[in-house]
């Protein structure tokens, strides 16, 4: 069995799938299939029931590609925060767990459009007025109306 650390989570146990050679008094490990092995870690962690983990936040985050400033950009909170969330120096609020387990469904396969909304509203101008909205009945249908 190899205790699987590199992946940042402390829990991770290959019971198969890896090779481990020594050469010149060094030890050293290779995983096969490496991709779907944290593709499965990832499934697994985005499906429990209970909130998320710090190091199982920063997992999913680095799985995504994302930095801390991206990740905080997209959520509307600074680079700090999402550290100190990492670090477990803070709790993680429940809206960015959901946030960040909904990002990585998306990002393996899922037909959701949540990054693209996310992406939307957080490159959105927070002093943004709302235009008047115009609505018409048109065969038993509400429609936008055109202005004017």
């Amino acid at each position: 069995m190899y205790h699987y650390k590199d992946c940042g989570l402390s829990y991770i146990y290959l019971t198969n799938g890896f090779n481990v050679e020594e050469i010149d008094g060094e030890e050293y490990v290779s995983i096969d299939n490496l991709y779907d092995l944290h593709t499965l870690i990832g499934q697994n962690i985005i499906s429990q029931v209970r909130a998320i983990t710090s190091e199982e936040f920063k997992f999913l985050r680095i799985e995504l590609n994302m930095s801390q400033k991206s990740l905080g950009h997209l959520l509307g909170v600074d680079t700090q925060t999402v550290a100190r969330w990492e670090k477990g120096q803070t709790a993680i609020p429940r809206t960015a767990d959901v946030t960040l387990r909904a990002l990585y469904a998306e990002s393996n396969g899922s037909d959701s459009q949540i990054g693209l909304m996310l992406n939307i509203l957080s490159d959105a101008e927070i002093d943004y007025q709302m235009k008047d909205l115009h609505l018409k009945e048109q065969e038993e249908k509400w429609q936008i109306a055109e202005a004017g």
